[in-house]
This record gives structure tokens, sequence and C-alpha cells, in this order.
């Protein structure tokens, strides 16, 4: 089940490890019987069941990444920790909001609205001074991270799932060693998904699909699960 805000009590790490590992064997089971269902098939059926095979496989990466990332950013968020103990990432992702205020070009300072409108660098000096009264509250808040933070926006790229990865501070360069065949495979499922019916999946192809889906979510459930019992959240305090 997808972790909600609002409605996630804070679990052990072995609970977090049992959830992760009991979606993506739940979704792992559900690729394999779809796949045991291909060989028994007339011809004409084993090029449609390959076809909704690739469908299925792209659809649960993306379920399993957004899943493992929510359930990272919800027991973060559970975990009552401030943004002052909090890892850089960590911080920023709960700032996201004052961060677009501060970079708003619409927002001006109430006095100088009208005497000087069009003075970018003032309006913008006006936004970092308010940035910078704001501070002390900011660091001492607890973190809170957006579910829209995790958003897949349907297209997994090896470049959107680091680009996720990196902005929680999780270590988002392992995703390269899968890139070509989640490349391939989001090709292959754009491809189908659009109407190409001549787009049938070479059983190699399928094969090296599926693996590549069981190492990406295995990857995930162990780099969120390691993070967390790491202290990899916490700000690192560097020796002088």
């Amino acid at each position: 089940m997808t972790p909600l805000r609002g409605h996630f009590e804070m679990r052990s790490l072995d609970e977090v490890y049992g959830d992760l590992e009991g979606d993506r064997h739940a979704r792992e089971a559900e690729i394999s019987l779809l796949e045991r269902l291909i060989p028994a098939s007339p011809g004409a059926d084993r090029d449609s069941l390959k076809r909704s095979l690739v469908l299925l496989i792209y659809s649960h990466v993306e379920g399993y990444c957004k899943f493992a990332l929510l359930t990272y950013v919800a027991w973060i968020n559970a975990a009552g920790l401030k943004c002052v103990d909090a890892s850089y990432p960590l911080v920023a992702a709960t700032m996201g909001k004052i961060f677009a205020a501060l970079r708003d070009p619409n927002s001006k300072h109430d006095y100088f609205r009208n005497i000087a409108p069009l003075d970018a660098s003032l309006h913008l000096s006006a936004r970092e001074q308010i940035f910078v009264e704001s501070y002390d509250r900011l660091v001492g808040a607890q973190v809170n991270i957006a579910d829209k933070v995790v958003d897949t926006k349907s297209n997994v790229t090896p470049e959107l799932l680091m680009k996720l990865m990196f902005q929680l501070g999780l270590n988002y360069r392992e995703v390269e060693k899968h890139s070509g065949n989640l490349s391939k495979l989001l090709g292959i499922r754009n491809a189908i998904a659009h109407g190409d019916r001549l787009k049938v999946p070479r059983d190699e192809d399928v094969r090296d699909f599926k693996e590549t889906a069981a190492a990406v979510m295995a990857f995930l459930q162990s780099e969120v699960y390691l993070a967390l019992r790491e202290g990899r959240h916490r700000r690192q305090v560097v020796a002088a």
C-alpha cells in the first residue's frame, strides 16, 4: 500500500524492510504469473501476452520506485527530525515552497510595489531579507517533505529516478548500471501504449526487462533500508 501523508505512523526499520520486501515480492509474483501463461498460449496470443508483460513490468518498476521513495519520505516525516539535524538534501526538500517564493519574480516588496515595480534586483533583495529573517525559525522546524517531491511523471527514465534519489540524499549513481535496459523498457512500453500494434518484444528483451525490474526494485529496497539504518538522513558532522 502506498504510504499516505498524515496516515503514516512511526514504524521500526524491520517493519519498513518488511513493507518494502512484501510489495516487491507481490509485484514480482504478478510478473511471473503472466510470464508463465505465454508458452502455453496460441501464437497470436503469445504476442499479445508478451506486449502485456512489457507493460506490466514497466508499471511495476514505476510503481515500486514511487512506493519505495514515498516509504522513505513517510518515515522521515514521522521521525520528527529537525531541519538543523537533518541532511542537507532533506532540508532543501522541506524548504521547497520557501525557495519557490524566493525565486518568484511576481513577489514584490509592499512599499516598492508601486514606486519601483520593475526593479527586479530590489524585489529580489526584499525576498532575500525575508528569507534571512526567517532562517532561525526555518532551521528549527521539523522536516516535512511533500509527496509531490516524488513525482515519477508516468515516465521513469534513469535520469528521472536519479533526480528523485538525489533530491532525497540517496545513492543515485547506482542507477547508472541499469540505465540501458530501463531506457529500452520505457521506449518499448511507450510504443505499445501509444498504439504500435506491430511492436512485439523479443524473448531476450523480455527476459532482460524482467531481470532489470527485479534488480532495480531490489536495489531501491536495499538503498532505502540502508539509508535509514545507517542514519544518512541525519546531518553528518565533519570534524575540524
